[in-house]
């Protein structure tokens, strides 16, 4: 139970990294909704891993990575429609210029946010699954 508790404080805490690194999402400014969406958010890591037990694939890196992302839109796409003061809205990401890459401006959807969100937060638990078992 107490490996439970420190995995869910954990992943809100990396849910809540993501959700305020992102320009386009707007957190919850009531406490009860915000803490529901970051619990929300930290427990589709824990379904991803009972799913894919159930579907009998190999717990490893890169399906944690697969399944925690494609759940992880999901959550995103519910709590946009449902949560109050949860919004995903979209933004110019104004580009990039480091002398070899060069990334123009464009438009962010809010499709590819909740894409990059997903992404970003199933690579951070992953790698924080991934760390926990070797040790």
């Amino acid at each position: 139970m107490e490996k439970f508790f420190r995995n869910l404080i954990q992943y809100m805490l990396s849910a809540y990294f993501v959700i305020t690194i992102l320009k386009g999402i707007t957190i919850p400014t009531n406490v009860i909704y915000l803490v529901s969406t970051l619990v929300l958010l930290s427990l589709t890591v824990f379904i991803s891993s009972k799913v894919l037990k159930f579907l009998t694939i190999k717990l490893n890196f890169i399906t944690r990575l697969l399944m925690t992302s494609i759940l992880s839109f999901g959550v995103f796409y519910i709590l946009q429609e449902f949560m109050p003061g949860f919004k995903i809205e979209e933004y110019v990401f104004q580009g990039l210029n480091s002398g070899q890459i060069v990334i123009h401006t464009f438009n962010v959807t809010t499709t590819l946010t909740m894409i990059f969100g997903s992404i970003l937060f199933s690579f951070i638990s992953s790698v924080l699954q991934s760390l926990e078992k070797n040790s």
